[in-house]
């Protein structure tokens, strides 16, 4: 796939219309809306030490070209240098919302989750014109340690697969690459401006919260703006 820089390359798995969810506790969805910018972590900054992890043949090979071309260089600085590179912002890939990613990510039981469409996300990457190249890759979920066949040209793609002990979060990930131009970012990460009219397809308030809480999302987003349509979680409607 040809890749521009400042536009988005799309995963040709997914669809315009693909639903995507992202669970906030109250904070983090305050926050947005207040700002209406999104954060993407630095890749060293996860804790999965899986994150990044290119197989042992992989491994071997880098290696070896740095040997037969005599570069004075280790698997483990380009593998850091690349981590320091690479920025990434998760997104949860379902039709519904799910109580396992409610408890792992909502923090507690006054949470809600933003959802979107892979059209609104890339529309907002898009805009944002950002220095670096954009991807918008379905996680794959392999185990590293059985050799799986891993594409990783370019090697930002490393962090489009994870270890299958994460395979629940169904993950889709905007990941962006400034690693060719040998860019190291300070901070953790790096923020864009994500407008909510936008990015936003529905708020959904989770399925253990009470009335008033449902109450308080509806007043927030509409005193900044938001329009999305905010609703409880169908999970918290009882068998008829």
């Amino acid at each position: 796939m040809l890749r521009i820089k400042g536009k988005a390359s799309v995963d040709s798995s997914l669809s315009a219309d693909t639903v995507l969810w992202r669970y906030l506790d109250t904070s983090k969805f305050v926050h947005y809306a207040t700002s209406q910018n999104i954060f993407l972590c630095r890749a060293d900054k996860f804790e999965d030490q899986f994150e990044g992890s290119f197989t042992q043949s992989i491994r071997h090979a880098i290696e070896k070209s740095y040997k037969d071309n005599k570069i004075n260089y280790t698997y483990e600085k380009f593998k850091e240098k690349l981590k320091q590179s690479v920025y990434v912002n998760c997104w949860h890939k379902s039709p519904n919302d799910s109580m396992a990613m409610w408890k792992l990510y909502g923090a507690s039981n006054c949470a809600v989750a933003v959802t979107t469409t892979v059209k609104n996300l890339e529309k907002v990457f898009n805009d944002a014109k950002i220095d670096g190249h954009i991807a918008i890759k379905k996680v794959t979920y392999v185990k590293h340690w059985r050799e799986p066949s891993l594409t990783i040209k370019p090697y930002s793609n490393v962090f489009a697969y994870k270890v299958t002990a994460y395979d629940y979060e169904k993950e889709v990930r905007v990941i962006i690459d400034r690693f060719d131009e040998g860019h190291v970012n300070n901070e953790s990460g790096i923020i864009i401006n994500a407008p909510a009219q936008e990015l936003i397809r529905s708020i959904v308030v989770s399925p253990e919260a009470p009335e008033w809480y449902k109450s308080m999302i509806e007043k927030v987003a509409k005193d900044y703006g938001i329009n999305a349509p905010v609703r409880r979680s169908k999970l918290a409607t009882g068998p008829i």
